[in-house]
């Protein structure tokens, strides 16, 4: 008996180490499924966090693209650049371009609060490549505390001037001669030249025989400014006005500084009709003339047009282009890579002209595809197709009636398209290192309000030229005679025009659209429209920032 109770207890002995073995086992189980279940979740926490993380800084790039779509994109605030890539002035930036709305304080990052988490962001601008370097930064909370779970993307946006600009210089709404030679007629209006246009004349203005400028149209308003002197000279009949029109072709203000009289070096005295041919509505005379300001380029402008233009000496048109057949040489640009090292410092290549007898096709496109560059000629059709910037390295002509007319980023002109966006009207600057002249022909815009050439009867007609959607701008080197126009009654061109030298507009020829020229002479007859209000220039236009451009897709680096 005694020894049945000690193998019993010996048993009951061995029955509690393997239940406390087995429910150590169990707990152990228990612990690592606990374990491994909350290791799982954190897991599955990190990863979800940094998918949400990486979604968050995603949409910090996409929000710096809406930025920078909505602003003027080349100013270097806009994305609250950090670091040493900080604005000095960060904390009150000025207007960019003058007149536009504050971006207020820029020392800080953008931040957005979602329900997931936040995002930061912020930017750079390398201004001599048009991009944009982004840093985004997507935090999410840590369910299991500890630091939060962060990605940060970088990634790079290029931006694309647009083919059209706000205009922010007030000269080009004018016919600006800048010559402030004394003693002189610095505009001499003869015969009768009718110049129903805003004129602003850093010198004197002159009158002979039956010359004006007038106002035909009282919903065409005439700006004349004045820096100089009003002279009539011997046998001048008219001057501000014209007592034949209604209202007596009164103009609508006249700021001359110098006042009026008969001689260039006798006395004048204040502008006053009927003993002066001098006519203004109302309140719009003063004898003060603030000066307005004007782009002035020199050789080392032209050299940079040479160097950056969208179609260009050493990267004309593209190889084979869409038309291989028709493409425009390379010599037709440059015949060596220097700029202005031809005759008396103008273009070394020859003669181009836009209109030969030939059609010819010449593009160039982005590294995304797009057509930043056209200049095409269709010699059935007598289409001149542009688009950007062009330089040419000689003077260039046109020898037949033409009208111009613009291709998208696509390099299409769409059928019926009324928009006139995307520069369909035909928007183009043309720097050339010689002088731009032409004869008798035609140089028409376009009527992007019907899509259709601005032209009645073949002839260029103003009253369906929409110049804000359509202009080809003319920017000519020329070191004696910059541009040289008409001759004769068939001259009439619609454009804009830059002369660095004289302008020489010839008998009977009509011009329309705002010049900007050292000096002018005007032969008799000659006519122009007033313009309307210039809002808009193309690309590339002188002395007019880039504040409109289109922000490509990022470019994603790091991340």
């Amino acid at each position: 008996m005694t020894r049945l109770r000690r193998t019993l207890g010996q048993e009951h002995g061995f029955a509690l180490v393997i239940a406390l073995a087995v429910t150590f086992v169990f707990s152990m189980t228990v612990v690592t499924v606990i374990e491994a279940a909350t290791s799982n979740s954190r897991s599955a926490d990190r990863s979800k966090g940094r998918v949400s993380a990486y979604s968050l800084a995603e949409a910090g790039i996409n929000n710096a693209a809406s930025i920078l779509s909505k602003s003027n994109s080349y100013d270097p605030h806009v994305l609250h650049p950090q670091g040493t890539y900080a604005q000095a002035d960060c904390a009150s930036p000025p207007a960019n371009p003058v007149g536009a709305a504050s971006l207020g304080n820029t020392c800080s990052v953008y931040s957005w609060t979602y329900d997931g988490g936040t995002t930061t962001m912020w930017g750079w601008f390398n201004s001599a490549s048009s991009d944009w370097t982004i840093t985004s930064t997507g935090s999410v909370r840590n369910a299991f505390g500890g630091a939060n779970t962060t990605r940060t993307l970088s990634a790079t946006i290029h931006v694309r001037a647009a083919p059209s600009q706000d205009n922010y210089v007030t000269a080009w709404n004018y016919v600006f001669v800048k010559d402030t030679t004394p003693g002189i007629c610095n505009i001499q209006l003869d015969q009768s030249t009718n110049f129903s246009v805003s004129l602003y004349v850093e010198g004197n203005l002159c009158f002979k025989n039956s010359s004006y400028i007038a106002e035909t149209n009282t919903s065409d308003p005439i700006n004349l400014l004045v820096r100089g002197k009003i002279v009539w000279l011997s046998g001048a009949q008219k001057g501000v006005g014209d007592t034949s029109l209604a209202n007596n072709g009164q103009i609508t203000t006249a700021k001359i500084a110098g006042g009026c009289g008969n001689s260039l070096n006798g006395t004048a005295h204040t502008c006053s009709p009927p003993s002066d041919y001098f006519y203004v509505k109302s309140g719009g005379y003063s004898t003060t003339a603030n000066a307005i300001n004007a782009p002035l380029l020199t050789n080392t402008d032209f050299t940079t047009y040479y160097n950056t233009a969208f179609i260009r000496p050493g990267d004309p048109c593209d190889n084979p282009g869409p038309n291989s057949g028709t493409r425009l040489a390379d010599s037709k640009f440059d015949n060596n890579t220097t700029a202005l090292d031809g005759t008396n410092g103008n273009g070394s290549a020859a003669s181009f002209d836009l209109t030969p007898n030939a059609s010819y096709t010449c593009e160039a496109k982005d590294n995304s595809g797009k057509v930043i560059g056209e200049l095409s000629w269709d010699n059935t059709n007598k289409l001149l197709k542009i688009r950007g910037t062009i330089y040419i390295d000689a003077n260039v002509t046109f020898s037949q009636d033409a009208t111009y007319q613009g291709v998208n980023g696509s390099g299409v002109h769409p059928s019926g398209d009324l928009t006139g966006s995307d520069a369909i009207g035909g928007q183009a600057v043309l720097d050339n290192s010689g002088t731009f002249s032409s004869n008798n022909p035609r140089l028409c815009g376009w009527d992007t309000l019907h899509d259709q050439a601005a032209v009645t009867a073949g002839n260029c007609d103003f009253s369906k030229w929409t110049p804000n959607t359509s202009m080809l701008m003319v920017v000519a080197h020329g070191s004696t005679t910059s541009i040289s126009l008409g001759g004769g009654s068939g001259c009439y061109v619609q454009g804009a025009f830059y002369s660095m030298n004289l302008t020489d507009l010839g008998q009977q020829c009509r011009v329309e659209g705002p010049v900007i020229s050292s000096t002018m002479t005007i032969g008799q007859g000659v006519s122009m429209k007033p313009l309307p209000g210039i809002t808009d220039l193309p690309v590339g236009a002188p002395g007019n920032p880039n504040t409109s451009g289109v922000p490509e897709a990022p470019g994603y680096g790091g991340g």
